[in-house]
């Protein structure tokens, strides 16, 4: 379902939205639950909405004002300068940072690391890694203890994005990757959003702990770069970036630019497939009648073989389900961009240096685009009922030219490991066990997610 923006209000105005408390605006609701605060400024105020946060800025809902921001004005809307300082203080210059004709740049060298072809080399990555954590499920299941999915499905991504950037050296870094992955990431959430960011030479117990596990984690990446560089290449998405040459300059990335692209990929990589394929277990356990169509699926087309990348055309309803999940819980929740000079958004003045909140969170409900918006509904997902689709009503990996590059990995990665694990186990969530977002780098599940383990067959 399609409908047209709303008519453009008094060109000038201001956007219409809550006055907050005195002085502190909507820092302590924003500090408190930034999502339900959104969520309830949109249902109050409608398409756009004006939060006062230690200044003036806007949630952006309506696909045609998206389609204005990350498209049609891209070059006024960069990423907001105070967050793209956080990320670069965690990553580096990587692709999500960079910006120009260096992130084109970059963006051109790691292009064809995500091709297709490339992804399909990684599949019996993430089936053995799977098989694996399957096999240590099993004692769970027998006794009947529940497992606690988020944290396993972290822990699964990471063993695979891993194997994948660094092939069969992974083995004897390990630890040192988990752990200080672990401690970035923990550092990254907390950060990203908060109203403050004090200096990291400032001696917090938090900023030593992350240093020291960012140091740690270089030196792991250092040291194989320099052995493939004085080695034979290998098939992994480390060599590839090392191999990578601008097809316009014929440049490659020298050893900082790896590296920094590397911690990208585990910083905002691993933790976003983790929390969508728990989310995508959450919503089957709730949704009985699609967990059984998609088992049908699966056992109709793989016959109780490990799946391949081959097999992912014929399991056509499973990838509906993970895009409806996607819909209703993406994992990149939401964009920040920010006014370079004076604009118009409906009619509304954008004044230069202004943050704009984009949430697909947001506008994945939006009624006027959506059917039943709350419901799991995976057939919305046919192809001919997303032909007239607006372009940006739907964007779980973001739109414009900065779309997440790791979207078909991810993808790849979400539909073998989903298949597999549902040829072994029906996951059913605890009774009353608590379920809430919680809003960072990702759309985590606040407590986790505790289910249980039903052996299939």
């Amino acid at each position: 379902m399609a409908a047209a923006a709303t008519t453009p209000v008094a060109t000038g105005s201001r956007p219409p939205g809550p006055s907050g408390k005195p002085a502190v605006g909507s820092i302590p609701d924003f500090r408190r639950d930034i999502l339900g605060t959104m969520l309830n400024g949109w249902r109050a105020y409608g398409d756009i909405v004006r939060f006062n946060v230690g200044g003036d800025a806007y949630l952006v809902v309506h696909p045609d004002d998206i389609q204005f921001v990350l498209r049609e004005h891209a070059d006024n809307f960069p990423k907001a300068p105070f967050q793209d300082a956080r990320w670069r203080k965690i990553v580096g210059e990587g692709i999500v940072t960079s910006k120009g004709d260096f992130w084109a740049r970059q963006r051109r060298l790691a292009d064809p690391a995500f091709h297709q072809d490339r992804i399909a080399v990684f599949g019996k990555i993430m089936t053995d890694a799977t098989g694996e954590m399957l096999t240590e499920w099993a004692p769970a299941a027998k006794r009947g203890e529940p497992v606690d999915v988020r944290n396993e499905m972290m822990r699964l991504t990471l063993t695979i994005l891993a194997r994948a950037m660094f092939s069969a050296d992974v083995w004897r870094d390990a630890h040192t990757i988990g752990e200080s992955v672990g401690i970035m990431l923990t550092h990254a959430n907390k950060r990203l959003f908060s109203p403050i960011d004090p200096p990291e030479k400032l001696p917090l117990p938090s900023h030593r702990r992350y240093l020291g596990a960012r140091d740690k984690f270089d030196a792991v990446i250092y040291r194989l770069i320099n052995e493939r560089r004085s080695g034979e290449p290998t098939n992994d998405l480390l060599s590839m970036l090392i191999e990578a040459r601008d097809e316009e300059t014929g440049e490659q990335m020298d050893d900082v630019q790896v590296r920094d692209e590397v911690r990208t990929m585990f910083v905002a990589g691993h933790e976003t497939t983790a929390v969508a394929l728990t989310w995508a277990f959450y919503l089957l356990s709730l949704n009985p009648d699609v967990a059984r169509r998609l088992q049908d699926e699966i056992d109709e087309v793989l016959g109780g073989r490990t799946p391949t990348v081959d097999d992912l055309p014929m399991l056509v309803y499973e990838w509906r389900v993970i895009q409806e999940s996607l819909r209703l819980y993406p994992a990149i929740w939401v964009f920040l961009r920010a006014a370079i000079v004076d604009d118009e958004i409906r009619g509304y003045k954008i004044k230069k240096g202004k943050n704009l909140f984009i949430s697909t969170y947001i506008t994945h409900r939006h009624p006027d685009f959506w059917d039943n918006p709350e419901g799991f509904d995976p057939d919305r997902f046919e192809p001919e009922k997303t032909k007239s689709w607006h372009r940006f009503q739907y964007m779980p990996f973001g739109g414009g030219p900065r779309k997440c590059i790791g979207n078909n990995f991810a993808i790849v990665e979400m539909q073998l490991c989903l298949a597999m694990i549902l040829q072994h186990y029906r996951l059913d969530l605890v009774p009353g066990w608590p379920v809430a977002t919680d809003p960072g780098l990702s759309l985590r599940q606040k407590y986790g997610l505790r289910m249980t383990l039903e052996p299939v067959g």
